[in-house]
């Protein structure tokens, strides 16, 4: 289970699959790679704006950092319908955290 979708003029499609994100995590402003194995994603985000926060209680730990950026690319819908887009603005995140 995973909580992957797209939503296209109201309608909400199911990615099953899991969406790969490839980053570089040392320098999270280069541009990101989301896909699936059958690429009913293939997308890009380069991103234009980074915030860090860090929280550390020794017990609790937490690092995030957030992106804001530009989403380029390829999704396909429930009927095999393919949806280019190009320079959505949105974000992705990377978090860690202990409790």
């Amino acid at each position: 289970m995973n909580e992957n979708g797209i939503c296209i003029d109201g309608r909400l499609t199911k990615i099953s699959e899991d969406v790969q994100f490839i980053y570089d995590s040392s320098d999270f402003m280069q541009p990101w790679t989301l896909k699936t194995e059958s690429s009913l994603a293939d997308i890009v985000f380069v991103p234009f704006f980074h915030r860090t926060a860090k929280t550390d209680a020794k017990v609790l730990r937490s690092e995030v950092h957030q992106m804001i950026g530009r989403f380029s690319g390829t999704v396909t819908d429930a009927d095999e319908r393919k949806y280019q887009f190009q320079d959505i603005i949105g974000w992705a995140e990377e978090h860690f955290a202990r409790w």
